[in-house]
């Protein structure tokens, strides 16, 4: 069984693999603080709770250093393990831009999830909401072309909490029912749900007048919330990063 784990700023998911079943799923916050032994405890705890047996591998996408390093500590105490950690140089594609080494892994690891949809079409453009929402263009067959970044909704939203006096936290689970807010929460609601739908068509857009037809995939925690207002929106895969992972792996192995 493989235990694929990615590691984004916000959140951390873990899925378990039995060859390209996902026997189950975790999200657990990223904490850059928390050592070795913690996350040795975490794991055996989510494995216990989910009578799993333990893994035979491990592979890790990671944007933070400070976690990837006290994983693999842990991986290695608990299970026994030297996880594959995804980089430009072993995700089995091609990196067309200036520095390959710039792109973050979990963006690699969607490109190869994104070409096992074997569209006609032979291009995919995937939006990523997580604290940044990630737009990046895949040619197949190995191609990644570059992409595009921007703060996420819920990051956004934090900041206008924190820089603002009077603004609130919000509920940004479902889409407002109208553009036009009649409250200062359902104004906020408005510009962080339908305004975060707008930039994605409208970013999407560009990238298919620049590239031509593709396949539009979603992923990422927001990505459910936005699905109903946008237009562009094709697919959306929860476990799109998962299933890059185990790819990488099978390839790999």
């Amino acid at each position: 069984m493989l235990l694929a784990i990615d590691v984004g700023n916000t959140a951390t998911i873990l899925g378990l693999w039995d060859a390209d079943r996902l026997l189950d799923r975790w999200r657990i916050a990223t904490d850059p603080m928390r050592m070795e032994s913690e996350y040795a405890a975490l794991l055996r705890e989510l494995f216990d709770q989910a009578g799993l047996a333990s893994p035979d591998a491990a592979i890790v996408s990671s944007v933070v250093p400070p976690v990837e390093h006290e994983l693999d500590l842990a991986l290695g105490r608990l299970f026994g393990l030297d996880p594959l950690v995804v980089n430009a140089a072993n995700a089995g594609l091609t990196v067309d831009i200036e520095n390959p080494a710039e792109v973050g892994a979990d963006r690699l690891v969607n490109a190869v999830a994104a070409l096992a949809y074997d569209d006609p079409r032979g291009r995919y453009v995937v939006v990523d909401f997580g604290t940044a929402t990630t737009f990046d263009l895949v040619a197949a067959p190995d191609v990644y072309r570059g992409g595009a970044i921007a703060p996420g909704p819920r990051t956004a939203a934090e900041a206008l909490s924190l820089r603002t006096a009077k603004l609130p936290r919000v509920d940004l689970s479902r889409p407002p029912e109208r553009a036009v807010g009649r409250s200062t929460v359902q104004a906020l609601q408005s510009g962080l749900v339908l305004g975060y739908a707008a930039l994605v068509d409208g970013m999407v857009r560009r990238f298919l007048a620049e590239a031509g037809e593709a396949l539009v995939i979603a992923t990422g925690g927001f990505a459910r919330t936005v699905e109903p207002v946008c237009e562009t929106l094709e697919v959306v895969d929860d476990d799109l990063t998962l299933k890059g992972l185990r790819i990488i792996w099978e390839k790999s192995a």
